[in-house]
């Protein structure tokens, strides 16, 4: 039996915070604590047990992973500059 279909709402494509606890292993607190921090997007409520979408789940993280990316290029841009004034030329001691 494939362990990931345990659950009848992985069918549909929607985890349960069960389901999280297993893909991440880690607790209930921990997913709760994720979603508040935005780690994870928000949960919807269905039938009273929260619930999320494997495509909102893939959405929350692509942007994260696109805001870490133009984060690291504004990080890496402000060393070049930085260096570029302290000691004129190119960043790293390239010359052209």
């Amino acid at each position: 039996m494939n362990t990931d279909m345990h659950h009848p709402l992985t069918r549909f494509g929607l985890l349960t915070t069960k389901d999280l606890e297993r893909i991440f292993d880690v607790c209930d607190d921990t997913i709760t604590r994720a979603y508040k921090r935005g780690d994870l997007p928000r949960p919807i409520v269905l039938f009273g047990k929260h619930v999320w979408t494997v495509e909102a789940i893939q959405h929350h993280l692509a942007q994260r992973l696109e805001a870490a990316r133009l984060h690291a290029e504004r990080e890496q841009a402000q060393k070049d500059t930085k260096i570029q004034t302290l000691y004129g030329g190119k960043p790293y001691g390239r010359r052209p």
